[in-house]
């Protein structure tokens, strides 16, 4: 039988969901409780695994500020897992730094890494093999500097596992946090790294293996906290890890759809082909709540009827009463394009051609385009058309001003 450890991070027990309303009755609960639900499956998850250790990579809890109940539960939880002989590993990260006493000092057979530098525990479960786990924790919110660079592997036989919480090269819509390369990680000779603070879950390399868990259960319906989130089976023999997998725990899961209009003549089309997206993102979800933001997309016929302001929302009323249980549909936009050829509108020499440069302009400079729809949020703050603005890529956002532009272009020419 394999030896086998469990990665989790970013638990971030005690938070508030964000950019979710009260969709249907029963919700705000059912949200509430979703992280500790999961922080349960982890512990059946070691114990359903035959796990020898948990290691969690920071953000075990949102804030500071922490409710009894969860940390209750929490040492409710890490007590079990010692009781059936599996060993926790803790580090703080910045949601959670170590500015006062961790929840979990105390517990016997529960290690709680400091923050002053990189401490090193090794331990032999049932004389199967050494193992030694590295980590360290978070001292305060901000920590600017290389913390993997402080690791040392040491003479210890067996299996190294280091735990840190970190931003490893440019991470996009992430605090920049404990700033290291994989270079600095592989350069200190572990045999696994199991991180956190990423909320998607993400192999950076595999020898050794460099590897987000990713957030425990998804917060928002942000790119990095779609799809399945849970923790990390890793199964390894002596100082060598043999493989790793995500297992899916979530309660919640939150996802998004793309659903093209090309092709489609009739809205019941549209509706068809959106309920049939959807039933194959529930039937991958398992047992968990799926809360679903669709963007329709292409061009075609139906481009003017589906980008209307109410055709999307309305669309969703209806599909959101007449869902299945497990399935609630958080939102629908409209991303359709009028039916135009945009490189023979790029090559030509009139208004219309400049007018798309001017976008293609703008797409090839990040820095401008973020400045300016900063202004423009600022700007229209009450409108509606600014809905949502904040939780789509500014590529996109622009590509769908680039064809609104366009399409009431060409319509008030038609009318000329």
């Amino acid at each position: 039988m394999p030896r086998r450890f469990i990665h989790a991070a970013d638990l971030h027990l005690d938070s508030p969901f964000q950019g979710v309303g009260s969709l249907r009755a029963g919700l705000d609960e059912l949200l509430r409780d979703a992280s500790l639900v999961a922080w349960d499956a982890l512990i059946e998850l070691c114990l359903a695994e035959s796990a020898e250790f948990l290691v969690i990579a920071g953000d075990l809890f949102d804030s500071t500020n922490r409710t009894t109940r969860f940390e209750f539960r929490v040492r409710e939880g890490a007590r079990r897992l010692v009781e059936r002989g599996v060993r926790v590993f803790v580090v703080h990260g910045n949601h959670d730094p170590l500015t006062a006493r961790s929840p979990l000092e105390g517990i016997e057979g529960v290690t709680v890494f400091g923050s002053d530098a990189p401490e090193a525990v090794t331990f032999d479960p049932d004389g199967r093999g050494p193992v030694t786990v590295h980590g360290i924790s978070f001292g305060r919110a901000a920590v600017e500097d290389n913390l993997a660079t402080r690791f040392v592997r040491g003479e210890a036989a067996g299996l190294h596992v280091g735990v840190l919480h970190c931003s490893v090269g440019e991470q996009v819509g992430h605090s920049n946090y404990a700033p290291c390369l994989v270079g600095d990680l592989t350069a200190v000779g572990l045999d696994y790294w199991a991180l956190g603070h990423i909320h998607a879950h993400a192999d950076v390399h595999q020898t050794p293996p460099i590897v987000y868990a990713g957030a425990l259960q998804g917060r928002s319906p942000k790119p990095s906290d779609r799809g399945p989130h849970g923790a990390v089976v890793v199964e390894f023999e002596g100082d060598r890890v043999t493989s790793w997998r995500l297992s899916p725990i979530d309660v919640i899961r939150f996802d998004a759809i793309d659903v093209p209009i090309d092709g489609l003549a009739t809205e019941a089309a549209v509706e068809e082909r959106l309920l049939a997206a959807a039933d194959a993102v529930l039937a991958d979800a398992g047992d968990a709540y799926v809360l679903l933001r669709a963007r329709l997309t292409g061009s075609g016929p139906l481009h003017a009827t589906v980008a209307a302001d109410d055709f999307a929302a309305g669309l969703c009323e209806g599909l959101r009463e007449a869902a299945a249980a497990r399935l609630i549909w958080e939102r629908i936009v409209s991303a359709t394009r009028p039916e135009i050829d945009l490189d023979e509108v790029r090559g030509s020499a009139g208004f219309a051609g400049d007018l798309l440069r001017s976008f293609d302009a703008l797409e090839a400079n990040p820095t401008l385009l973020a400045q300016q729809l900063e202004e423009l949020e600022q700007a229209l703050p009450d409108r509606a058309s600014a809905r949502g603005l904040a939780e789509e890529e500014p590529v996109e956002r622009l590509r769908r001003a680039r064809d609104l532009a366009l399409a009431a272009l060409f319509r008030h020419e038609g009318a000329q």
